[in-house]
C-alpha cells in the first residue's frame, strides 16, 4: 500500500507549517527532537511537512543564496541545493554521516536509516524497514523532481516528478493497522464484550468507555472480546475504539449501548474457593448436572462428582473481579488439546425463568463459561487458565475427581390388563424430546431410552392361578390392585429386567430387583376391577416403575426411589442458596433452584428452614419432598433433585455395571478408588448381542400343573439383550418315589438311583414298610434296608410298645419300597390313617443313639403314640433342636417354551422344572431376536408320564414394531443427535408458515429464537460446537440461505443439496419463507430518489458500491445493498448473500449464488407506478406478497377468520389494510386514530 504526495498535501495545514518554521529555526541538537512513539505514516508525513516548510522558506527566500545559477538553502547550518520546483535536494551521504538528512527530519531516532537516492531518500525503520526490488517494502520515499537539458523548442529531454510516498505493501510480519464490524457481543446489567474484526498482533488498540456526564475510562493493549463490568444497569455507554502500531493509526470507530435492567444475581454472594494453583485464583465449577460440582471434595460437600464422557459447562469465577479477558488451555494426560477464550459474565447463559413481571435472576454477574466437549471429560484432563494481564492458574489432572461413566437403561410400556391400554404414556409419544430432559437430571454418562409396542392382556392369569377375562375379583386402586402386582410389576417389569440380565424364571409374584447393570422398566398400566376401569400409577423401587404420568414429579419421585431415595431426605428436602442451580446442556440454559412463579414462602422441610431468596422467590423442593410441577421454568418437565440426593444417585448407577462385551464377563465396573474401570467379577451371563432388536416372551406356569397356566401376549423392543438361553435336555427317566422292590428288576437295585440316611453312622437306603404289630393293629414305617437287602428295618433306637411289650419293627422278606431320589418335591409318607400323608423327617444327629426317621408336625419330628426311644420317652424331637431334615426328590420333569418362527425355525428354551415357591406358580421371561416373527409359541412340560402342554399362543403377525420409537440414546458420542433429528423442518412449522417474512433478519431472529436458544452461527463470528446448534449457511451451489442443526461435534462440510448429512440437519432455506419482493404495504411510493426508497426498505445505513463488497462482515453487514451502474448508465441493486464475497456483479439483471438482484431503476419505477395508479394491481400485489387467495372481508364466519390474513377496510372513501392477530375478531380501529391497532388488528396501510 502506498501513501501518495496528494494524500498527503491534503492533510497540511499552512499553520502547522508556520508553527514548524518558528519552531525549528535554531534548532541544532541532533536527537533533541526525537519521538520514538511516530508510525511511519507519521514519519512520513512529518518528513512531507518538513520539506514544504523548506520550499517555503525557499520560496520566500529567507535563507538562499545563488551560485553558478542555481539557488541554495542554508537550513540551520547545513546546505541545500534547491531544484526548478523550488523543493530541497539533500546533499551526498558518506556512510552514516547523515547530519544534513537529520537537520531536516529531526523528530526520528537512531532506528531510522536513510539511503539516499537522485537528492532525496528512503527512510526505513532498522527493524521492520523493507526494501524490494518491485519497490514494495515498508519505507518513507522523497524523490525531488528532476529533468534533462532543454531542446530548442523549450522543452526537456527528460522530465521525472517528484514523488513523496509512504509505502506500507511489505511490512514483514507487520501490516497496517485495520479494526472493522466493532460489536456489542453481549452486554448485561452489569457488564459488556466488546468485538471487533482484523486487529493484528502488533496493534496497540485502546478503547475508552464514556458514561454520559462522567470522565471517560481507558483502557490500553485490549484485544477483541474485551469484558468490562462493574457497569450501571439501565445506562447508556458510549466505546470508542483506536488502534496504531509501528506503521500507521486508524481513524477511532464508536459504538453506543445500553445496559440491561438490574438483575438478581443467585450466585453473587456466594464465598469463593480457590481451586487453582498460581497467580490467577478463583473457584473453578463444572456443571453437569448441577453448578456445585467442584473438581474435587465434593464427597466432602455431597456434590455429584464429575461425570465421564459428559460434556460440562466449565465456570471460572475470579476473585478479581476486574479480569478483562479469560482463555483456557485444555489438555489430556500432557498433550494440549486445545487453547478457547471463555465467554465473559455478560455472555453466561441464561436461566429456564418464564416472562411474567417478575425481577429477572441470573445465575452470576460474575462468572466466566466455557463448554467443554464430551470426550475432554475424563481422567487426565488438566486445565490452565490465563487472563488478560498473563496470570495463569492451573487445575492439574489430579486434582480432579471424577464420578465414573455410568449408563442407564430405561424400557417404557404402556399396558392394559383385561382392557385395552390408554395410549397415553408421554415418555413414549415424545421420547426423544424428554430423554434428552430427563438425561439433564442425572449424573449419567449415557442413557439409553425405549419402548415396548403396547400390550393389551384380554385374559390375565395370576400366579394363584386365578383367570381373569372381563375383571378381577378385587377392587383397584392407585396404589393397589391385584393385577397391579402380579402383572404389571411382577410379570411385565421385572420380566423384562430379568431378561435382559439373562434370567428365563422365577417365582410367579417375585418382583426381585436382579440388578446387573442399570436397568429399569416404567410402565403405565391400567385394569378392569370391580369397581371399574382402574389407571395404576405413584410407585417405584426396585427396577420397577408404574406411573400415571411420565413427566412432572411423578416420574423424578418414582425414579428417584429405585435409585435408594427416601421421602423428605434430612437437609436436603430443599434447595437454599448453597445447592447450586442445574444445567440443561442441550438447550444451553441453566435450570433456576427458584420457584418462579409461587409465592415468596419459606421453605420448612427436612430438618431446614429455609427463607425466600431476595426476599421474592421461594427455593424449590427436591423431588422426594414434594417436588415441583412439570414447565415450572420455560425448559424441563423434570424435577431438579437436591445436589446431595444427585450424589446419592451417582452412587447406585457406579453400583452397577455397565455392559462392555469387550470384558471376558461382559460387564466393567468403576473403581473409585484407582478412578477407572476394571472387569468384573459376576457368574451373570454374559449377553451374545446388547442392544439389539427383540421380542420378549413372558408367562405363568405351573410346572405341577395344578394351577392355570398361561403364555402372554409377546411385547417387542428395538433395544434388549440376548443370550445363549439353556434348551431342554434329554432325559432317561428313572423310577420315581416310592417304588416297591418286588416290581424292580435287579438291575436297578443295583444302581445309584436310591436315598439314603444315617445310621449308626453309616449311609443305609432309606425305605418303607407296613408293620402289624402283635395286637393285629397295622402301621406304616421308614427304616433302612438291611444288609442283605431282604428286610427293612426301624432304628435299632426305636420301638413299638403293644401293651407294654417292645416290638422292633421289620418288614417280611422283601415287601418293602424305596425312596427314589427322583421325583416331584418333598418326601412324604403316610404313618396311619388317622394321621394320614406327612411330611418325611429323617434324623441327621450325632452319634449312634438317635438314629430313624418319622414326620413333622409344626413343631416336632416325631412318631404316633406309642413309638418310643430305647430310653422309654416317646421318640418325639423338637425342630428348633436342628439335626433332621425332610428328604425331596429331584424333578424329572422338564418345562420348556418351543418358538415357532415365520421362517420355519424353531427354538426351545428350558425354563425352571419346579415351583420357585412352592405356594405359586413361577413366570417366564426371555428375549429372543426379534425377527424372524413368531409364528406359535408353546408352554409344556414333560415327565415320566409324558408331555403336558400348559398354554400355546399364536402371536399377532402384525405387531406395532414400525411404531416402536426407541431407542433413544442420549449422552456421550451421540451426543442429542436424534432429538435434532426430530425438531420440524421449515416447511412443517406451522408457527413459521403462519408469518409472513420479508425481511431475512427478522426471518434470522425467529429462527433464531425458535431452533436455537437465541444463537444463529455462522461459522465465522460465531461457531458452536455442539449438538443442536443452530446454523446458517449461504449455499454456494444454490444461491440460498440456508439453515443446519448440528447433529454431532464431528459435523464437517455443510451439504450443498439442501438435505441432511451425517453431520447436519437441514431445516429449509430463507427463499422458501421469506417474500424477497416489495411488500406494497411497506415500500416508499412517494416520487423519491430509488437509491433512498432501497435504503429506507431495506434498513441499510447507506447503499454500498462492489469496491466495498469485501469489506462486509457477518453480525454487522449481512445482507448488504449494493447499488451499481451498468453500461447504459441505469443503476442497479443487488443483495450480498455471502459477507465479503467480491464475485463480480451478474452482467444480466438476474441472481446468482452470490448476489440477489433486487431491480433497476426502471423496473422500480414503473412497479411503484403500477401501485399508485391500479388499486386492483396494488391488491393483487399485496395478496401475492401474502400468499393469500382473496382478501378477508368483516363478518364472514360468524367473525371468525385466519390469523395474520390481511382485511380491507372501505374507510371514508380510503382503503385500509389490517392484519387479523385474533382468530375472534370485532371492529376494526379506525386508521384515523393515533395508534389504529387493537387485540384483533393490527394497521399495515393505505391506498
Amino acid at each position: 500500500m502506498s501513501i501518495p504526495l496528494a494524500k498527503v498535501e491534503s492533510n497540511m495545514k499552512k499553520n502547522t507549517l508556520a508553527w514548524l518554521i518558528s519552531s525549528l529555526l535554531g534548532s541544532t541538537a541532533a536527537f533533541a527532537n526525537a519521538n520514538h512513539d511516530l508510525t511511519l505514516v507519521e514519519v512520513g508525513t512529518q518528513t512531507f511537512e518538513r520539506i514544504e516548510m523548506l520550499k517555503q522558506l525557499a520560496d520566500k527566500g529567507q535563507g538562499t543564496s545563488q551560485r553558478d545559477g542555481e539557488t541554495y538553502l542554508d537550513f540551520q547550518g547545513y546546505e541545500y541545493w534547491v531544484n526548478f520546483d523550488g523543493y530541497p535536494k539533500f546533499p551526498f551521504l558518506f556512510g552514516d554521516q547523515d547530519q544534513a538528512y537529520r537537520n531536516v527530519v529531526d523528530f526520528v531516532g537512531p532506528e531510522w536509516e536513510f539511503i539516499m537516492y537522485n537528492g532525496g531518500f528512503y527512510l526505513m525503520h532498522k527493524g521492520f524497514g523493507v526494501m524490494n526490488p518491485d519497490d514494495t517494502g515498508c519505507y518513507v520515499e522523497y524523490i525531488p523532481a528532476a529533468r534533462g537539458s532543454k531542446r530548442p523548442n523549450g522543452e526537456y529531454i527528460w522530465h521525472s516528478d517528484m514523488i513523496q510516498n509512504i509505502e506500507t505493501s511489505d511490512c514483514g510480519d507487520l501490516s497496517a493497522p485495520s479494526i472493522n464490524a466493532l460489536n456489542v457481543a453481549s452486554v448485561s446489567d452489569q457488564g459488556v464484550q466488546l468485538k471487533w474484526a482484523t486487529q493484528n498482533a502488533n496493534d496497540n488498540v485502546v478503547l475508552t468507555l464514556t458514561e454520559s456526564g462522567s470522565e471517560p475510562v481507558r483502557y490500553d493493549n485490549v484485544q477483541s472480546g474485551l469484558f468490562i463490568g462493574n457497569l450501571k444497569p439501565d445506562t447508556r455507554y458510549t466505546a470508542e475504539l483506536s488502534s496504531c502500531n509501528a506503521i500507521d493509526c486508524i481513524e477511532p470507530q464508536k459504538i453506543e449501548f445500553t445496559t440491561s435492567a438490574a438483575r438478581l444475581g443467585y450466585a453473587d454472594e456466594l464465598p469463593l474457593v480457590n481451586h487453582l494453583n498460581g497467580n490467577l485464583t478463583g473457584s473453578i465449577h463444572f456443571a453437569q448436572t448441577h453448578t456445585t460440582t467442584a473438581p474435587n471434595q465434593n464427597d466432602v460437600n455431597l456434590f455429584p462428582d464429575l461425570v465421564i464422557d459428559r460434556e460440562a459447562l466449565l465456570l471460572f469465577t475470579p476473585e478479581d473481579k476486574n479480569v478483562q479477558q479469560v482463555w483456557v488451555e485444555v489438555s489430556f494426560e500432557g498433550t494440549v488439546i486445545t487453547r478457547l477464550p471463555m465467554l465473559p459474565p455478560s455472555a453466561l447463559a441464561a436461566s429456564d425463568q418464564p416472562e411474567n413481571g417478575r425481577s429477572k435472576v441470573v445465575f452470576s454477574h460474575h462468572a466466566w463459561s466455557l463448554p467443554l466437549q464430551w470426550d475432554w471429560m475424563k481422567p487426565g484432563l488438566s486445565l490452565r487458565l490465563t487472563d488478560n494481564t498473563d496470570r495463569q492458574g492451573d487445575l492439574a489432572a489430579n486434582e480432579l475427581v471424577f464420578g465414573g461413566a455410568p449408563e442407564l437403561i430405561i424400557q417404557n410400556i404402556d399396558m392394559g390388563m383385561l382392557t385395552a391400554p390408554r395410549d397415553g404414556n408421554t415418555m413414549i409419544k415424545n421420547m426423544a424430546k424428554l430423554s434428552a430432559d430427563y438425561f439433564q437430571k442425572i449424573p449419567a454418562s449415557k442413557l439409553v431410552m425405549a419402548d415396548y409396542t403396547a400390550a393389551y392382556f384380554p385374559k390375565v392369569t395370576l400366579p394363584n392361578g386365578k383367570v381373569y377375562t372381563t375383571s378381577s375379583d378385587g377392587e383397584g386402586g392407585w396404589h393397589g390392585g391385584d393385577m397391579r402386582e402380579a402383572i404389571g410389576k411382577a410379570l411385565v417389569s421385572t420380566g423384562v429386567n430379568n431378561a435382559n440380565v439373562g434370567i428365563t424364571d422365577s417365582a410367579g409374584y417375585s418382583q426381585a430387583y436382579n440388578k446387573r447393570f442399570n436397568h429399569i422398566t416404567a410402565h403405565t398400566n391400567r385394569g378392569v376391577y370391580t369397581n371399574g376401569i382402574i389407571d395404576h400409577g405413584g410407585s417405584g423401587g426396585g427396577g420397577i416403575v408404574t406411573l400415571t404420568a411420565t413427566t412432572g414429579n411423578e416420574w423424578s419421585h418414582e425414579l428417584g426411589h429405585n435409585y435408594g431415595l427416601g421421602h423428605y431426605p434430612w437437609y436436603a428436602s430443599t434447595h437454599d442458596l448453597e445447592s447450586g442451580w442445574g444445567w440443561d446442556a442441550l438447550h444451553r440454559r441453566f435450570i433456576g433452584n427458584l420457584h418462579w412463579i409461587g409465592e415468596a414462602t419459606t421453605n420448612d422441610v427436612g430438618g431446614e428452614v429455609v427463607p425466600p431468596f431476595a426476599g421474592e422467590f421461594r427455593f424449590m423442593r427436591d423431588a422426594q419432598a414434594g417436588g415441583e410441577a412439570a414447565l415450572l421454568g420455560t425448559i424441563s418437565h423434570y424435577t431438579l433433585e437436591h445436589p446431595s440426593q444427585s450424589r446419592r444417585v451417582q452412587t447406585w448407577l457406579n453400583n452397577g455395571f455397565n455392559v462392555n462385551l469387550n470384558s471376558s464377563t461382559g460387564y466393567v465396573r468403576w473403581n473409585q478408588e484407582s478412578q477407572s474401570y476394571e472387569e468384573a467379577q459376576t457368574d451373570t451371563p454374559v449377553p451374545s448381542a446388547a442392544g439389539v432388536p427383540v421380542v420378549t416372551m413372558l408367562g405363568i406356569y405351573d410346572p405341577r400343573n395344578e394351577l392355570a397356566s398361561q403364555v402372554y401376549p409377546l411385547i417387542y423392543s428395538n433395544y434388549g439383550n440376548v443370550f445363549e438361553l439353556p434348551s431342554s435336555p434329554d432325559v432317561t427317566y428313572h423310577p420315581e418315589g416310592w417304588q416297591a422292590v418286588s416290581s424292580l428288576s435287579d438291575e436297578q437295585i443295583q444302581q445309584d438311583l436310591w436315598q439314603t440316611m444315617k445310621v449308626n453312622n453309616q449311609q443305609a437306603r432309606i425305605c418303607q414298610f407296613t408293620y402289624t404289630a402283635s395286637n393285629g393293629e397295622s402301621a406304616n414305617f421308614v427304616g433302612t434296608v438291611s444288609t442283605d437287602m431282604a428286610r427293612c428295618e426301624s432304628s435299632e433306637d426305636m420301638y413299638w410298645n403293644i401293651n407294654g411289650q417292645r416290638e422292633r419293627m421289620i418288614s417280611q422278606d422283601h415287601d418293602y419300597s424305596l425312596l427314589s431320589k427322583f421325583g416331584e418335591g418333598a418326601v412324604t409318607y403316610t404313618p396311619n390313617t388317622e394321621i394320614g400323608e406327612v411330611p418325611l423327617c429323617v434324623l441327621d444327629k450325632s452319634g449312634t443313639s438317635h438314629d430313624g426317621a418319622g414326620y413333622f408336625t409344626s413343631s416336632h419330628c416325631q412318631q404316633f403314640s406309642g413309638v418310643k426311644h430305647n430310653n422309654g420317652a416317646d421318640w418325639r424331637y423338637a425342630r428348633h433342636q436342628g439335626g433332621m431334615h425332610q428328604p425331596s426328590m429331584i424333578s424329572q420333569r422338564s418345562c420348556a417354551v418351543t418358538v415357532e418362527r415365520q421362517d420355519g425355525s424353531v427354538q426351545n428354551i428350558a425354563v425352571a422344572s419346579s415351583r420357585l415357591n412352592d405356594s405359586q406358580s413361577n413366570k417366564f421371561h426371555f428375549n429372543l431376536e426379534q425377527l424372524p416373527l413368531p409364528t406359535r409359541v408353546t408352554l409344556s412340560c414333560t415327565d415320566v408320564n409324558g408331555e403336558q402342554v400348559l398354554d400355546s399362543l399364536i402371536p399377532d403377525q402384525n405387531p406395532a414394531i414400525d411404531k416402536l420409537v426407541g431407542p433413544i440414546f442420549v449422552g456421550q458420542e451421540h451426543g442429542y443427535k436424534q432429538y435434532v433429528d426430530e425438531q420440524v423442518m421449515f416447511a412443517d412449522n406451522a408457527a413459521l408458515n403462519r408469518i409472513d417474512f420479508g425481511f431475512v433478519a427478522d426471518f434470522d431472529k425467529f429462527v433464531a429464537d425458535n431452533y436455537g436458544a437465541g444463537v444463529l452461527n455462522n461459522g465465522e463470528t460465531s461457531a458452536e460446537r455442539r449438538a443442536g446448534a443452530l446454523y446458517v449457511y449461504p449455499n454456494p451451489v444454490t444461491g440460498t440461505r440456508d439453515y443446519f442443526l448440528m447433529r454431532d461435534i464431528s459435523a464437517a462440510d455443510f451439504p450443498t443439496n439442501q438435505a441432511d448429512n451425517e453431520g447436519w440437519k437441514y431445516l429449509g432455506s430463507a427463499e422458501n419463507h421469506v417474500q424477497l419482493g416489495f411488500n406494497p404495504l411497506k415500500v416508499d411510493r412517494s416520487n423519491i430518489d430509488n437509491a433512498q426508497r432501497i435504503a429506507s426498505y431495506f434498513n441499510q445505513p447507506q447503499l454500498l458500491t462492489w469496491e466495498q463488497a469485501s469489506s462486509t462482515t457477518w453480525g454487522q453487514s449481512e445482507n448488504a445493498i449494493f447499488i451499481d451502474t451498468d453500461e447504459s448508465g441505469e443503476r442497479r441493486y443487488f443483495m450480498q448473500k455471502r459477507p465479503g464475497v467480491n464475485s463480480a456483479l451478474p452482467v444480466q439483471n438476474t441472481s446468482d449464488a452470490d448476489w440477489r438482484f433486487i431491480g433497476s431503476d426502471t423496473d422500480i419505477e414503473q412497479y411503484i407506478a403500477e401501485l399508485n395508479s391500479d388499486l386492483a394491481k396494488f391488491e393483487a400485489e399485496i395478496l401475492n406478497w401474502h400468499k393469500q387467495d382473496r382478501m378477508g372481508v368483516w363478518g364472514e364466519n360468524n367473525n371468525t377468520g385466519t390469523i395474520n390474513d390481511i382485511y380491507v377496510y372501505h374507510f371514508r372513501g380510503g382503503y385500509h389494510y389490517y392484519r387479523l392477530i385474533d382468530g375472534k375478531y370485532w371492529y376494526f380501529p379506525w386508521p384515523t386514530e393515533a395508534n389504529p391497532n387493537n387485540a384483533d388488528w393490527q394497521y399495515l396501510g393505505h391506498f
